[in-house]
């Protein structure tokens, strides 16, 4: 057999599993969301990325606001997630999980098989598509991630951020307790525009 992905599919990790086994663990057919940059729908959903080009990105306010809530609750202060690992271990990386449909779990069973040793998993981005929403959670992020036995954690995205970050702290954060709303900005103002358009959690 050959060891490389370029020759074999042997090689690429897919041995004689029954193809599309995956399907068994996904949601019905009539609660999935396709994900679609080309449905007007979706690029309104997610039009925050765009608005902050335009009329200036609150992001920073905002995680600032995230970091000193955090804080007061407790968190440290230098932001490092403390571990009693040993000197050697593995872990897993994973990127743009949050589509919810075919590609990401078929993805799935490999991926557990090849971290069933590791310590944790880090989801470097984007946990949850289109717009980071609470309500997504269950199907994009429980649902096919359930079996992975060791803690995950995970870097927001942009994505992750189009609501706020409110549903990502909650998952992540202990539970973190919604912002209080910011200062209104002033009438007529960029940052007024903004916010008359911007895309507010469900």
């Amino acid at each position: 057999m050959s060891s490389s992905s370029r020759e074999s599919a042997e090689g690429a990790g897919w041995g004689p599993a029954e193809r599309g086994t995956y399907r068994q663990s996904m949601p019905a057919p009539d609660r999935r969301e396709r994900i679609s940059w080309l449905d007007p729908r979706m690029l309104w959903a997610a039009r925050n990325g765009v608005l902050a080009s335009w009329f200036g990105d609150p992001t920073g306010a905002t995680r600032s606001r995230w970091v000193a809530q955090r804080e007061s609750a407790g968190a440290p202060a230098d932001k490092v997630i403390r571990r009693d690992d040993p000197e050697r271990f593995s872990f897993l990386v994973i990127g743009d999980t949050g589509e919810g449909g075919e590609a990401q779990y078929a993805v799935v069973p490999g991926l557990l098989e090849a971290g069933r040793d590791t310590r944790f998993a880090v989801i470097a981005s984007d946990v949850i598509y289109p717009v980071g929403s609470a309500d997504d959670y269950a199907a994009k992020f429980f649902r096919p991630y359930r079996d992975y036995p060791a803690p995950v954690y995970a870097i927001p995205g942009n994505h992750d951020w189009y609501e706020d970050l409110g549903a990502f702290m909650r998952v992540f954060c202990d539970d973190a307790p919604a912002l209080p709303p910011g200062p209104a900005p002033r009438p007529l103002t960029r940052a007024w525009l903004r916010a008359l358009l911007w895309h507010r959690p469900r």
